[in-house]
């Protein structure tokens, strides 16, 4: 009866005296939140694909897998344009595209000299800047089609004076002596790579899956290195032929069921399961590993496994004795026992009290190599290559080391080049990762989706792209200070935790979890010089608990092999482009030297 009397007549009222302007901007008004109301809805239940395949990229089981999904990925983020327009501020576009080009004519024209002249002048491993690690931040499965068309025409010459080679019968002007020399000199001033295994006692097993994808990627370098669990893996791809080695690194676990658990003394240190882990710094996946190591290298010498193999297996030591050297290899301790090697690497106190180093003699018997001294090895996280601000003395003993091992290590075998492989999660967010690929580099638009009568699918297509957006899309990305300012935050940490191990404020619980062992020559090194490769940090937040279950450690170690995989797989374009010259190189040497 009120709504009746008083509240109609007064709404009729302000509808009929209301000027039409103010019916105009209320209708303005409306308009524009049914706009926004309706943009929200669509964006609220719009499917992003690159989201999707982001999510699926966490979870893939096989490298054909990951290649399917960036593939896609790349497609999305149109850095497939990117890869196609060669104009980058980034390399010498232009230099690379005349080699190229005069590459290209003195191989078709059987110009052989030309060749050699052309390749000995540029055969360096960053020529014309492509070696620069931004070129392949931005696609996942390449970058520059232009430096992969130089990679490929040099490697198309170096097969063409291969052949000619031995297709002359005669030696005409000492023109066959001239190109094994060349192929001599070239893979010396080239330089080599060398792959090291950096510790990781918990996550150690990661380092066999870098190993096996670099294997049948067909970048395995033949000088390995490592230190502790590193040591072992190195160990156990340098002892084995190809034929012995590809059933562990196909299925590792297959291998392993046979092993005997109460075979050596390892278990003997240890007690239950949280002294191993928190004390020690072994989980029994790791303590397992390491007896099938031994189980399976028996009591090779570096100098037999090298001339089983032809692969240079570098061990790092660190003993308290200068008569010992501290990096072990068939040049520098030749008779020395591998497995006696590991267990030094590993360091006295983890898995025995009294580690010695043993060594075949003249009569083919093992014996102590010093029996007459008294040495301890320190265990990697103890050893600091810089200065010092304050020395540790215990018993006389000097905790610090004055050089980098892997200083000598350049010195004997030509290495320019290192991939770092560190099987620790927990370093990822103090290393400044300069190969994460940032997706926001690509522009991602899309139509609707539509709706494909014939077979019920969605399909969703890119919008047509300017000259403008083409331009966009493909140049280089400009200054990105989220990136900066996480590196500078990252190095403010990493500097800070250095600082407090000099100073002796870090447990040994804390150095085995945040101090890197890396050596600082190598952080100094140009980053040409150097890839680093450390897994990435949600694998331990969310599977750490792996390293406690001793119930399962047939499935674990699989685990930690495809994480390890997984690690490596963005880097292969870097990888190619750096040493995919070098491999070649190196393979048609030794072919001509045995044949010599």
């Amino acid at each position: 009866m009120i709504l009746e009397s008083y509240v109609l007549p007064i709404v009729t009222f302000l509808i009929n005296h209301t000027p039409s302007f103010i019916w105009a901007i209320i209708d303005f008004i409306m308009d524009i939140c049914f706009f926004w109301v309706k943009r929200l809805y669509h964006f609220y239940k719009s499917k992003d694909p690159l989201k999707d395949y982001l999510k699926y990229l966490q979870n893939v089981k096989s490298y054909n897998e990951w290649k399917e999904t960036v593939t896609e990925i790349d497609r999305l983020t149109n850095m497939d344009l990117w890869r196609q327009n060669f104009i980058s501020k980034h390399y010498d576009y232009i230099l690379i595209n005349d080699r190229i080009k005069l590459l290209r004519d003195a191989r078709l024209r059987h110009d052989s000299p030309l060749i050699m002249s052309l390749l000995r002048s540029g055969l360096i491993r960053n020529f014309g800047g492509i070696a620069q690690k931004r070129l392949y931040v931005k696609s996942y499965i390449g970058t520059k089609f232009k430096i992969e068309e130089y990679i490929t025409e040099v490697l198309n010459c170096l097969n063409y004076l291969n052949d000619s080679i031995n297709s002359e019968k005669e030696f005409i002007m000492n023109s066959k002596q001239l190109k094994l020399d060349f192929f001599h000199d070239a893979r010396q001033s080239f330089g080599c790579t060398a792959l090291l295994l950096q510790g990781g006692s918990l996550f150690g097993l990661c380092h066999l899956g870098v190993v096996k994808a670099l294997y049948f990627k067909g970048l395995l370098p033949r000088i390995i290195g490592g230190s502790a669990v590193g040591a072992a893996v190195a160990s156990l791809v340098c002892t084995l032929t190809d034929h012995e080695l590809i059933p562990i690194l196909v299925s590792i676990a297959d291998v392993m069921k046979n092993i005997d658990r109460l075979n050596h003394d390892v278990d003997e240190r240890y007690g239950n399961v949280i002294e191993n882990v928190v004390k020690k710094g072994y989980s029994q996946d790791i303590l397992i590993f390491l007896k099938f190591v031994r189980d399976t290298i028996g009591d090779l010498t570096f100098e037999e496994a090298y001339l089983k193999t032809e692969k240079i297996l570098n061990i790092v030591v660190h003993p308290t004795h200068q008569s010992i050297p501290s990096l072990l290899n068939y040049i520098t301790a030749p008779n020395v026992i591998i497995w006696t090697a590991i267990y030094a690497s590993i360091g006295t106190g983890v898995l025995s009290d009294n580690v010695q180093i043993y060594v075949k003699d003249f009569n083919n018997n093992i014996v102590p190599q010093t029996p007459e001294l008294d040495i301890t090895y320190l265990k990697p996280q103890d050893v600091n290559y810089s200065q010092q601000y304050f020395k540790r003395k215990d018993e006389g003993i000097r905790y610090s080391i004055d050089s980098s091992p892997y200083t000598r290590l350049t010195e004997l075998f030509n290495v320019n080049h290192f991939v770092i492989s560190l099987a620790r999660p927990y370093l990822a967010p103090l290393i400044s990762n300069d190969l994460q690929h940032l997706h926001s580099y690509g522009s991602v638009r899309y139509k609707d989706k539509v709706k494909d009568k014939s077979n019920n699918t969605s399909i969703i297509e890119k919008s047509k792209t300017s000259i403008d957006d083409m331009e966009k899309i493909t140049r280089d990305t400009g200054y990105n200070l989220k990136k900066h300012v996480k590196n500078l935050i990252s190095m403010e940490i990493q500097h800070r935790l250095v600082v407090m191990n000099k100073l002796g404020l870090l447990t040994d619980f804390m150095k085995r979890f945040f101090i890197d062992e890396k050596p600082s020559s190598l952080q100094s090194l140009s980053s040409i010089r150097e890839i680093t490769i450390v897994p990435e940090l949600r694998y331990l937040v969310r599977d750490f608990g792996r390293v406690f279950d001793v119930h399962k450690t047939m499935e674990n170690i699989p685990y930690w092999v495809l994480v390890g995989e997984r690690s490596i797989w963005p880097l292969f374009p870097l990888l190619w482009t750096r040493c995919a010259i070098e491999f070649a190189l190196d393979d048609l040497y030794n072919i001509h030297r045995k044949k010599g």
